[in-house]
């Protein structure tokens, strides 16, 4: 079997498991366990041993999830009953891993044993009235979505203002973030979603799906559980990238390039590694070729990457990495004269880091502590080396909403503007600022 962890791919059995357990013994337990041929692990154990990776790189949800798809009984983990057995699953039945951005063409399937499926709002949002269904045009609420209809079973939207929506429901655009809400805010909408949910079916004993949040979810599962229901959560612990990969593919057919949202720009171009160049094919085509305004997207390969990851301390795996935008209008509605040209050739394969976060980025990953920093000229020919750009050029008006709509789908690791904070990313922080203005 195949899986992923932080974009790292592995293959495991369960003869690997059993042989790797052999000249081993079990730690004590804490909450979860998986059964190996009548004795109890913890979870994490094996999985480390197994996989031969560190324990950090995964959480005790992932191992259970991995043991169980190769035939191993565990302990209960999508919200069962205190005192019950998690049921094995297959390879057939389990929703397909995947390395982030990269479709494998299958889709997951809701869980078998859930009677309602619900799925989190998203920060994008359609720019008039439409039915919930309609009215999120963010890139996981998509694919939450198309799984939520194919499972044939209810569901509705979390949404952060109205609570639980019918699919069919038309309501507004509105601006109100969850997380961003008082404590007291999100108990109260938690208490209210229940209710809501209470009116339209029997609580006791119900099996709730969400795919949303921690923030969504977390608050619901109490006071579901106090009504007597259980709040499965087949996505917690993923990270935006593996929560795209975990639903297998786009929501579309696999060849069909994600469809925009009225008024934004269609980015799929820039999520295709095959539409990147090595950059002296993109020097060699002239200023003509990209003298307008338009996104990029920066591919790295595998050595690249684990040059980056290790400068950074943190995992960065091969692929999309950075992506931006050049030109468009400003908020104070005047037009930036800085085109793809401009941005890529001059300013990030130009050799000068003072003028190119991207250079000073890759700098602070490449240099190492106490030592000088890389040559700019070094640099240069080691982005020529490792490194491919994608560019897709669009009209002024248009490249703004792109870049955020390009953001979300890629949740690129050297992007710090516009994206989580993660701790890859205070680490990068602290990186570039050490080296700035040397």
């Amino acid at each position: 079997m195949e899986f992923v962890l932080e974009g790292v791919p592995y293959s495991l059995d369960a003869e690997a498991v059993r042989t790797a357990l052999r000249e081993a013994a079990p730690d004590d337990l804490r909450t979860h366990w998986v059964d190996v041929d009548g004795t109890r692990w913890p979870p994490k154990q094996v999985l480390a041993l197994a996989a031969g990776v560190d324990r950090s790189a995964f959480t005790s949800h992932r191992a259970l999830d991995v043991l169980g798809r190769l035939g191993f009984r565990t302990s209960p983990w999508r919200g069962g009953p205190p005192g019950s057995e998690a049921t094995p699953t297959t390879p057939a039945q389990a929703p397909p891993l995947a390395r982030p951005g990269r479709p494998v063409g299958v889709s997951a399937m809701a869980d078998p044993g859930a009677d309602v499926v619900l799925v989190g709002c998203s920060g994008s949002k359609a720019t008039g009235p439409a039915p919930a269904a309609e009215l999120f045009t963010g890139a996981a609420f998509r694919k939450a979505r198309d799984l939520a209809v194919r499972s044939g079973r209810p569901w509705y939207v979390l949404s952060a203002k109205f609570g639980l929506l019918h699919p069919e429901e038309v309501v507004a655009p509105y601006d109100v973030y969850l997380p961003k809400q008082s404590a007291r805010y999100r108990s109260a909408w938690a208490e209210w979603v229940v209710a809501q949910l209470g009116e339209q079916h029997d609580l006791h004993g119900l099996t709730v799906e969400a795919h949303a949040g921690s923030a969504y979810c977390e608050p619901l599962v109490g006071p579901l559980a106090r009504a007597g229901g259980t709040l499965v959560q087949p996505l917690a612990g993923l990270r935006q990238g593996e929560r795209l990969a975990w639903y297998g593919g786009p929501a579309q057919h696999p060849d069909e390039p994600l469809p925009a949202a009225p008024g934004v720009p269609d980015v799929a171009w820039l999520l295709d590694e095959g539409n990147a160049v090595p950059p002296g094919e993109f020097l060699a085509a002239g200023r003509a070729a990209s003298d307008q305004p338009g996104l990029y997207s920066w591919w790295a390969d595998a050595q690249g990457a684990e040059e980056i990851s290790a400068g950074l301390g943190h995992r960065v795996p091969p692929g999309l990495i950075y992506a931006g935008r050049a030109g468009g209008i400003r908020p104070n509605g005047v037009s930036s004269t800085n085109t793809l040209w401009g941005r890529v050739a001059t300013m990030h394969l130009g050799g000068n880091r003072n003028f190119s976060t991207f250079r000073l980025t890759l700098a602070a990953c490449l240099s190492r502590p106490g030592d000088q920093l890389i040559a700019e000229d070094k640099l240069t020919a080691w982005m020529h080396t490792h490194l491919r750009v994608a560019t897709l050029p669009l009209p002024a008006d248009q490249v703004t909403a792109g870049e955020a709509r390009l953001l979300e789908l890629t949740d690129a690791p050297l992007n710090l503007r516009d994206v989580p904070r993660t701790p890859s990313r205070k680490a990068l922080s602290a990186l570039r600022s050490a080296i700035r203005g040397r």
